[in-house]
């Protein structure tokens, strides 16, 4: 998938474009379409929801694309299904709002374990917390949080389930940061990279990239989960907020 900014220029410029991958298409058409990869069954409820945000473009919120849903719904209003067209293949580094959320490394990861479901569930949490917060936001450099010394911005938030987590976050320079969690936390260790279960019953950390794209950075290796905590997390339905959620670790 890609992400585009949910604010009416960024929204334009990728209709814009999309023009030119459906030549054939009403414009009216496209923008049903559009709305509908978004989440939204008609353009209405879109912009209706587009309506709810307060403040600049900068504050508006990332959301993913699905190709699946574009081209379902051009189907559903007439067109032939064109197998080829896909977002994350679009140039999109030419349509300002814009992201991808799928590197190339990104395909060669899967969740399949327990371990692996449960850590990418609580990153995907803590990183859709933070955003929540305003702490940062998906475009490059836009930090928001005070990081004395890269010690880590602390925030705390709660699991779908209800469970108490702690976060923190903190510049990892190249435009990413650095993101930990724990669930049933204990004091500030949190901070720590390696916290382990100091900082609760479950602990895990993430680095989220801004410069080529938007994603959390793939790595389970400093997961700390108590026993009984692994099913939990692991059954836990959390999408990513507007980021893909996998990709390799950027050396």
């Amino acid at each position: 998938m890609a992400a585009v900014s949910l604010c009416e220029s960024s929204l334009a410029k990728l209709k814009n474009a999309l023009r030119d991958e459906f030549p054939d298409a009403k414009s009216s058409h496209i923008q049903e379409a559009l709305a509908y990869s978004l989440g939204h069954n008609t353009a209405a409820a879109l912009k209706a929801f587009l309506g709810t945000f307060n403040g600049s473009e900068a504050d508006c919120p990332f959301a993913l694309l699905d190709t699946d849903r574009m081209r379902q719904r051009m189907v559903q209003l007439g067109y032939p299904d064109d197998p080829e067209f896909d977002f994350e293949v679009m140039q999109l580094a030419k349509i300002d709002g814009t992201v991808s959320t799928m590197p190339d490394s990104g395909y060669d990861i899967e969740y399949k374990s327990k371990r692996q479901i449960a850590w990418r569930n609580l990153m995907v949490c803590a990183v859709n917390a933070a955003l929540d917060q305003k702490l940062f936001s998906l475009r490059p450099g836009d930090d928001r949080f005070v990081d004395n010394m890269r010690q880590g911005h602390m925030f705390d938030f709660v699991l779908p389930n209800g469970l108490p987590a702690r976060g923190s976050i903190s510049d990892a320079g190249f435009d990413e940061v650095a993101i930990h969690a724990a669930v049933n936390p204990r004091g500030d260790s949190v901070r720590s990279f390696n916290a382990g279960f100091s900082a609760g019953d479950a602990f895990g950390t993430t680095w989220v990239e801004r410069r080529k794209g938007a994603w959390i950075q793939t790595s389970d290796h400093g997961f700390a989960c108590r026993r009984d905590m692994l099913p939990v997390l692991a059954a836990l339905q959390v999408k990513a907020s507007g980021y893909g959620d996998r990709g390799a670790v950027l050396m």
